[in-house]
């Protein structure tokens, strides 16, 4: 069903079709095939992008999806975005280890291979992540700021170089401490993100979109909870039964169901655009 003004671009796609770009969270996603064994409904639908080759990059629902893979649901319904819509922004997630005071965070990062570790002032932190002169920022429990430069004498890193070093950043404290996604809009607010002695945070730079595309077509993917997609027209409260996906032996009858499913959405005016932003609380 093509995207309009008033109705969003919905598919039913071969589970398999679907790439990912980064880790997905294995807790989360044992979470939801528990909910899903359980209710056989999805309430969203991921959100994934054309690839123009039969697969479609994901954007959003990386649990979702593992979880219908796991499940050996042989269809996902999805929405299809046009990456290539500017509106359609990738943005970044900073990690708060709530727990993260124990971890030697910084000598573990000081004695990777590739990295150089200096503290830096505060002040300079969005100088540092925009233009993407670290590999990340240890922020540690006294609030001190420390960045993970490239020991290379060269200022560039490498995309590639710079993922593997981020995966080493990231597996230090994955699973070792409760993590938070957060976004800060203002670096100078860091003291009172971190009133408690216990937390850490590790900061990211953002990729870009292209580049994101360029991994994804090499099946290089990220670590968890890095990206985050801004998707004007998101749909939610798709609320659809999964019944139909082991009931129904052909694709073809599996398409048709879900069409009439969405159709009958449109018909019966149970389909809403709402313009202005929203908080969803216990999401």
């Amino acid at each position: 069903m093509p995207a309009s003004e008033f109705m969003p671009n919905l598919q039913l796609v071969p589970t398999d079709k679907v790439r990912f770009h980064e880790h997905p969270e294995r807790n989360r996603t044992l979470r939801l095939m528990e909910r899903v064994k359980k209710e056989r409904f999805l309430r969203n639908p991921p959100i994934v992008a054309d690839m123009g080759d039969g697969d479609y990059l994901l954007l959003d629902g990386a649990n979702r999806v593992s979880a219908f893979r796991e499940l050996e649901y042989s269809h996902i319904p999805v929405q299809v975005v046009d990456y290539g819509d500017e509106r359609v922004q990738l943005k970044g997630w900073h990690h708060l280890l709530v727990n993260g005071r124990g971890l030697e965070l910084r000598s573990q990062y000081g004695q990777l291979a590739q990295v150089k570790l200096e503290e830096v002032p505060q002040a300079r932190l969005s100088h540092y992540l925009e233009l993407r002169m670290v590999y990340a920022v240890l922020v540690d429990e006294s609030a001190r700021c420390w960045g993970l430069f490239s020991s290379g004498s060269g200022a560039d890193i490498n995309m590639h170089e710079r993922i593997a070093v981020m995966e080493k950043v990231v597996a230090a404290y994955e699973g070792q401490s409760k993590l938070e996604r957060i976004k800060l809009a203002d670096f100078s607010l860091l003291p009172e993100v971190l009133r408690s002695v216990e937390h850490q945070l590790c900061l990211f730079p953002v990729l870009a979109k292209n580049e994101l595309l360029q991994l994804a077509r090499e099946n290089v993917m990220i670590p968890t909870g890095l990206t985050r997609h801004l998707i004007p027209g998101r749909t939610l409260g798709l609320n659809l039964g999964l019944g139909f996906l082991t009931e129904l032996d052909s694709a073809e009858d599996k398409v048709a169901h879900f069409q009439r499913y969405i159709a009958s959405l449109e018909m019966e005016g149970r389909i809403r655009f709402y313009e202005e932003s929203v908080f969803v609380m216990n999401e």
